[in-house]
């Protein structure tokens, strides 16, 4: 037996032969499908177990559907355990031993810059799920011919930090916000916040007052927000992937004099206002969807569906675009009637995918991020949510952009 967990899903009354069977053909002739899922602390982790969770329908949906080429479609998962060297042992096994058609998966951007030469040398097609740093996509830059197997159907944070500044330019109309305060994890998915939103805040004719950078295992805040209020900011940016929990209380509890917006990953939870029971009431972060927006005719259909075999709403990229990746890959499969990776990347990088939260087309070879999906008007696109108190249970209301809102922002209780 692998030492990977087997979740081979197959379709209503499909048989699966366990053993021989797996991986795919570089003919086309497969006899069998199989997706290998790099996924960190599945059952544990909300951002691993979203990623299996996202997957698993993926795969059970393409079974219902015929499964792809005609074959059953089955998934193996490994845990990433947060390391570099566990995602590249993991990766290493499914393309060597399990001849997998396609990975997905990987959240840490540090583990994921060390498989890029991984999947350079076994020329696989890896659909990402969750990383978020340019660096992979300026790896394509540097050099497609190496690099160009690996996608990642959500673009980078140079789109998280443009539309947190669309958001703070708007609530500078709105609510009189002029002074912005930074507070980034120290990773290198937040030096885009770091570097970058400063000036992007001065463009839009805003103040970036306070620009901090702080460690993973931080549990005091209580100077950095001293400091942030003594700058006089109206609100802080937080780029955090860890760290919500105690920066959520102590925000609170001291009721501090400044609103809390960014890409807060832990909040984008749909099951973290139970889990932070309600501190997280009021905070807003950047997300590429919630199950109330409505960004395609898929979103409150996919939403539904996943709440109903989960019982949790999606989460983040890690479940659209872990789900959206591998239906776009198998549809560009069955468009070519091949898995053969020779012939899928030159049609995955022309091909365009309606999905869970947009049209995704990606950057093309000569663009500064090669292989990331485009963002814009008839692209993907981002929204910003507040964690809003209704009948006693917390929600999810997008409030902004104005054309995809569902409700006004609310000041915190304690202005």
């Amino acid at each position: 037996m692998s030492r990977r967990q087997f979740v081979g899903l197959a379709g209503a009354g499909a048989t699966v032969s366990l053993a021989g069977c797996i991986g795919g053909s570089d003919n086309g002739a497969s006899d069998g499908i199989t997706i290998g899922l790099l996924a960190f602390e599945p059952g544990s982790a909300p951002q691993g177990t979203a990623q299996r969770q996202a997957a698993e329908l993926a795969v059970s949906d393409l079974n219902d559907d015929g499964g792809v080429l005609g074959e059953d479609v089955e998934l193996l998962e490994a845990n990433t355990q947060g390391s570099a060297s566990t995602t590249s042992d993991r990766y290493l096994e499914f393309v060597t031993e399990d001849n997998v058609d396609v990975t997905t998966g990987v959240f840490q951007t540090e583990a994921m810059t060390g498989l890029m030469s991984d999947i350079a040398d076994h020329q696989t097609i890896h659909m990402s799920g969750g990383h978020t740093s340019p660096a992979i996509a300026e790896m394509l830059a540097d050099d497609y011919e190496q690099y160009r197997y690996q996608f990642r159907p959500y673009g980078n944070a140079t789109h998280w930090v443009e539309s947190i500044t669309d958001l703070a330019e708007n609530m500078q109309d709105e609510e009189d916000w002029e002074r912005i305060a930074i507070l980034a994890e120290e990773y290198e998915w937040t030096q885009v916040f770091s570097e970058d939103l400063p000036d992007m805040l001065e463009d839009a004719g805003l103040e970036a007052v306070y620009n901090q950078r702080y460690p993973s295992d931080t549990e005091n805040f209580t100077p950095l927000f001293d400091d942030v209020e003594g700058e006089g900011a109206d609100a802080v940016v937080m780029a955090q992937a860890h760290t919500a929990g105690p920066a959520m209380i102590q925000w609170r509890e001291e009721e501090r004099d400044f609103s809390m917006c960014g890409q807060i990953s832990q909040i984008i939870d749909p099951g973290s206002y139970e889990s932070f029971d309600g501190d997280n009431e009021f905070a807003i972060s950047n997300a590429p969807a919630v199950h109330t927006a409505d960004l395609t005719d898929q979103t409150a259909d996919f939403a539904e569906r996943y709440n109903d075999e989960f019982d949790v709403y999606p989460n983040d990229a890690f479940s659209y675009a872990t789900y959206d990746g591998l239906m776009m890959w198998a549809e560009v499969v069955e468009q070519e009637g091949t898995t053969d990776a020779e012939e899928i990347v030159p049609a995955l990088a022309e091909a365009s995918y309606e999905g869970t939260r947009g049209v995704i087309e990606f950057n093309d070879q000569d663009h500064e991020y090669p292989h990331d999906a485009r963002f814009g008007e008839g692209y993907l696109q981002r929204i910003n949510f507040q964690w809003q108190e209704e009948d006693g249970e917390g929600i999810q209301q997008v409030i902004h952009p104005d054309e995809l809102a569902t409700s006004d922002y609310q000041e915190p209780s304690w202005f």
